[in-house]
């Protein structure tokens, strides 16, 4: 832009400064009064070096350096046009600058960016304006984050309260769903309540679990684990019989065997409400090709597969792929506590279809060698391109 405008400025006032010389220069050729001459040539020595005499023709010397003048007369002309042009353009397109750097910074998440105005014209008062709408922007997502932190703690606050009445309704649910002496109806609705009342406290377990992560608490808790003891455990801790596993003998890395549990559950119990079986385990090493190695585990089961418009909320909180089914068993958290606890080691969870039908996730672990033994939230696995 700014070499446009140079060279349109140069342009015209260049044709500008060469039409006006030509026409001194004809001026001079046509026999005209030695008075008009004067006015409109300029100074006497000008005259005498383009025109000695009005009524002879000028000699062939006189009009060489007529020419060189011209010429010289053209070329500081040109500079100071190039000078002037230059510093106008400058004095435009600075402040633009300035704007496009500050809105790059905004658009990068520095919403503290201010430019500080210049002058009086419109370009200072759009610089005013970006700087109103850049302390709007900035007081409206604060106030949007408070609200979200407000409403998170809402959340946390609310789920340990639920706990405690959860815990005796467990309690009598747990009688009457068990009672020998209902029959009929009654035994029904023990049934339906003791279902519900399982239902809703996995729903408040999730959310305690969610504000831990949230509240930035959530820690891990490391040790060596066998992983195909680990795998084994939490399947037959569920009831899993139908889900084949098939993890190497002897694989044993450092992690934190509560949230792997966690994790593979969720993974497990996703692929059988909505897949179909057989659902299988895989496990494994790999080099992260960084030098390192990392534990692959992965889950698939032999149903429709993943929508695609699903692919990219798949770990969004409380989001369920079917809309059209208005409840079911589990609270919508399932996957993103999964994914919370995979970033928690350090890894990942990738979610995709199988080139042989049906969803496949992977989850992938850094394995380190001397992972910390407590408390300590692991640095996020590199990016790859």
């Amino acid at each position: 832009m700014r070499t446009r405008l140079i060279i349109a400025f140069i342009v015209v006032a260049l044709l500008s400064a060469i039409a006006s010389s030509w026409f001194h220069t004809l001026i001079a050729a046509y026999r005209l009064p030695s008075w008009l001459h004067g006015v409109i040539l300029g100074p006497g020595w000008l005259q005498n070096l383009v025109h000695t005499d009005p009524g002879q023709a000028a000699p062939h010397p006189v009009r060489h350096t007529a020419l060189i003048i011209f010429g010289v007369e053209a070329g500081l002309l040109l500079a100071t046009i190039t000078f002037t042009a230059i510093a106008a353009s400058r004095r435009v397109l600075l402040p633009v600058r300035r704007l496009a750097r500050a809105t790059q910074r905004m658009s990068g998440g520095d919403l503290s960016v201010r430019i500080q105005p210049r002058g009086r014209d419109e370009l200072a008062q759009l610089v005013t304006s970006f700087n109103g709408m850049a302390g709007a922007l900035e007081d409206k997502v604060g106030e949007l984050e408070q609200m979200e932190a407000r409403a998170r703690r809402f959340a946390g606050d609310v789920s340990h309260e639920l706990r405690t009445p959860l815990t005796a309704m467990t309690a009598v649910t747990d009688i009457l769903y068990e009672h020998p002496g209902l029959a009929g109806d009654a035994a029904t609705a023990a049934r339906l309540v003791h279902q519900e009342v399982l239902h809703l406290n996995r729903l408040v377990e999730d959310l305690i679990e969610i504000s831990r992560f949230d509240a930035g608490t959530a820690q891990l808790v490391a040790a060596g684990t066998d992983v195909a003891t680990a795998v084994g455990q939490c399947l037959r801790a569920r009831g899993w019989t139908d889900v084949s596993a098939d993890v190497p003998a002897g694989l044993s890395v450092r992690l934190d065997r509560r949230r792997f549990d966690v994790i593979l559950a969720n993974l497990v119990g996703n692929a059988l409400r909505h897949g179909a079986l057989p659902v299988t385990v895989t496990a494994g090493l790999q080099p992260d090709g960084y030098g390192g190695t990392r534990l692959t585990v992965d889950v698939r089961d032999h149903g429709d597969g993943l929508p695609p418009a699903a692919m990219a909320r798949l770990f969004d909180r409380f989001y369920k792929a079917d809309t059209a089914r208005a409840r079911s068993e589990g609270s919508g958290l399932g996957l993103a506590i999964a994914w919370e606890n995979a970033r928690l080691h350090g890894g990942r969870i990738d979610a995709g279809n199988h080139s042989g039908g049906g969803a496949l996730f992977t989850v992938s672990l850094p394995v380190y060698a001397h992972l910390p033994a407590s408390g300590t939230e692991l640095p996020a696995e590199p990016a790859r391109l």
